[in-house]
């Protein structure tokens, strides 16, 4: 079956779109070109220039979310994205079985996965301002810069002006609480200006949240191995899982001006502040019992380019974009789960640039070229027993840089090919006494293929390689005394080929019908993996080949005569391995990937609008997982689980013009069962959560 399935695939390997920033020919010839295509549904999916694209907008989710949520509450209702809690209380974002450090998250072009750890927490990523979320599944780019292999989440807060946008100003305001005192006050507002040659766009927000914990669900809560014994709650509250108060304050300014010609400049600055806690594992005898006092994140982006523009060789764009981040994390170790006794504390302090330069081409016969540089620079200050006054930093500097170039051809009218190289490089010049990398290269292919069978059926393939370089994190720390740090890690490679088919557009839009399967195939080498030493702390080796293969399904169906009503499922089904390339022979090298569910899917039903009302319902299905006991030093199986949230929202009319024209209403429940679904070993998801919220906009 698998030796099938990789067959076929790798036939079907000459890969796969034009870019999203490709060049646009004069109007006469557009109809050479394979245009985008979009798919609408209950969670707005859409595809675009093949098989690896899904577009959803945070206001229009099966079940809607309080006002300005954080990205990856959004990408829990997310078509094949996995996103879990760690034991550090971080989320994580795994697409097609890959590592959370594999699948970039990305602000207005520049990757905010840039940094110590190499990945960012989107449970602190606010959408304030947010309009969509773009979802890459695999590599569909190799543009993107270093270490951008495993997906990418793409968010946009200063892009180009919408017509609607151009002469309305806009104001939108949220609030939002639950059964357990969580409440969430958000105001978002932009203001376009005609100004001499184009358009200024002035655009900004502030949310404002706290939550006094996370509810504990109650049915079959602790079984002994994977849920450990049943969380006693919070002191304040029994009802809620211990430690995992939070607070966050986040905002944004974009700026943006676009000249009639096509030409922009823009400057985007966010930042965010937050103190929360960590919930302990429920499964180990002795889990981390941590707290964030302080984590802040400032960022601001400079941007510019020239547009389309007629050149002497035909029609091109030039863009140029500059990013500075500055980071402050604080963690608290304490002795035991009441939280008064300190052992430890860590200080980080981070400052990271970005810096990125693209430019486009066409070419004879509606070809097209890209051509993208990215230079990154990380500095983190990492301060150990803080407490102490003896204590001093240990510095740590990391420099990333990627150039890669991709070509579009249109053999024929319906069939576009397209390939690309890149050359990854990664440095440490600065590792805080401990020995350095040197200079690390890997170079890197893509290849594809998009034939447009009719104007609704379309044919997709893709198939790359490309290196991801260990973080300083994973080279360097000791997490307070939990780690042996290994300097020595090599880069991990992988290698993907994918193959699919949309029905979309032409006979399938006139019965409001779309469809897609994709298939694939990913084998990563020198997978970096953590191992436990004989003393109890844990390492970080190259070592296994984690192989993946697998079929992606969605489909959603939203015809004109149901008035609104949608219908949208999605389903993934692979088959996940491990193998440990030391043992050699006739030895058992083979084992079940950690936190990777071979089954997920879901299913959502949004109703009719009747006199303003509309119901929703979504269930979440997660097959059976495994996770690595530390405390019995082997593997465990977490059973397969399913989650439903329901709500019911009303819209009422305030004004026919100008600002605050709608107010809407939200009554929604998560996890209606209550039931005890594990994102790993030992941390269950929140039990039911009863939340109401008004939005007026």
């Amino acid at each position: 079956m698998r030796s099938r399935l990789a067959l076929s695939l790798s036939l079907l390997a000459l890969a796969s779109q034009a870019g999203a920033q490709a060049v646009q020919p004069p109007r006469d010839s557009a109809a050479r070109r394979i245009e985008p295509m979009t798919v609408r549904g209950a969670r707005a999916p859409s595809v675009t220039g093949g098989a690896t694209v899904v577009t959803i907008r945070p206001d229009s989710l099966p079940v809607p979310l309080a006002p300005a949520p954080h990205i990856g509450d959004v990408l829990r209702q997310t078509a094949f994205v996995l996103v879990r809690q760690n034991s550090r209380g971080e989320m994580e974002i795994g697409v097609r079985g890959s590592d959370s450090r594999q699948a970039a998250v990305m602000l207005d072009g520049l990757p905010l996965t840039v940094g110590w750890d190499a990945r960012t927490d989107p449970s602190l990523i606010p959408t304030t301002g947010v309009e969509q979320i773009v979802v890459v599944r695999g590599l569909a780019t190799l543009l993107g810069g270093a270490n951008t292999l495993g997906g990418v989440i793409r968010m946009d807060l200063n892009g180009p002006l919408a017509r609607s946008a151009k002469s309305a100003p806009s104001l939108q305001l949220g609030t939002g609480f639950d059964q357990y005192a969580s409440r969430i006050l958000s105001v978002n507002g932009a203001v376009p200006l005609s100004v001499r040659g184009g358009t200024l766009r002035v655009r900004g927000g502030i949310t404002s949240r706290a939550r006094e914990g996370v509810a504990l669900p109650s049915r079959a809560l602790g079984d002994v191995v994977t849920g450990g014994t049943a969380d006693p709650g919070d002191p304040a509250n029994r009802a809620l899982r211990t430690n995992t108060d939070a607070r966050q304050v986040d905002g944004f300014t974009a700026l943006r001006y676009d000249h009639r010609r096509g030409a922009f400049v823009g400057l985007t600055a966010t930042g965010y502040d937050t103190e929360r806690g960590v919930a302990p594992e429920q499964h180990l005898a002795s889990p981390r019992f941590w707290r964030y006092p302080s984590q802040q994140r400032t960022l601001a982006i400079l941007s510019g380019g020239t547009g389309l523009q007629q050149t002497p060789m035909g029609y091109g764009s030039l863009s140029v974009s500059a990013g500075r981040s500055n980071q402050r994390l604080d963690i608290e170790n304490f002795s035991s789960r009441t939280y008064t006794t300190l052992a430890s504390r860590e200080l980080g302090r981070e400052a990271s640039t970005v810096y990125r330069l693209e430019g486009t081409h066409s070419l004879p016969r509606n070809a097209q070229f890209r051509l993208a540089g990215t230079v990154t620079n990380v500095v983190y200050d990492e301060t150990l027993n803080a407490q102490r006054s003896t204590a001093s930093a240990s510095r740590y500097e990391q420099q990333l840089s990627s150039v890669g170039a991709e070509l579009d051809v249109p053999l024929v009218e319906r069939l576009l090919v397209s390939g690309g190289v890149v050359q990854d490089e990664s440095r440490t010049p600065q590792t805080g006494g401990r020995p350095a990398l040197g200079t690390l290269a890997r170079a890197g292919w893509r290849v594809g293929s998009t034939l447009r069978l009719t104007d609704g059926v379309r044919l997709h393939a893709s198939g790359s390689r490309r290196a991801r370089f260990a973080a300083l994190r994973e080279l360097y720390s000791g997490a307070l005394d939990r780690f042996d740090p290994n300097p020595l890690l090599r880069p991990e490679t992988l290698l993907g080929i994918e193959s699919g088919i949309t029905l979309s557009g032409g006979a399938f839009a006139d019965r409001g019908l779309q469809l897609q399967a994709v298939g694939f195939v990913h084998r990563l080498d020198d997978a970096v993996v953590r191992i436990t030493l004989p003393n109890r702390l844990f390492r970080r080796i190259n070592r296994d080949q984690i192989r993946s293969e697998g079929i992606e399904l969605l489909a959603s169906y939203a015809p004109a005569a149901l008035k609104g009503a949608t219908i949208s499922a999605d389903a993934t089904l692979q088959h996940i391995r491990v193998i440990d390339q030391t043992i050699t022979g006739n030895a058992n090298n083979e084992r079940r990937a950690e936190h990777n569910p071979e089954r997920r899917a879901s299913f959502a039903v949004t109703s009719p609008a009747w006199r303003g009302v509309r119901t929703s319902l979504m269930a979440r299905h997660i097959g059976a997982q495994y996770c690595q006991h530390p405390d019995l030093g082997r593997q465990v199986e977490l059973g397969a689980q399913t989650i439903s949230d329901a709500a019911v929202t009303r819209t009422f009319a305030i004004r026919s013009r100008g600002l605050l024209q709608r107010l809407t209403a939200i009554i929604a429940v998560d996890n209606i069962g209550d039931r005890a679904a594990y994102d790993q070993c030992g941390l269950p998801q929140a039990g039911r959560t009863v939340r109401f919220g008004v939005t007026i906009g």
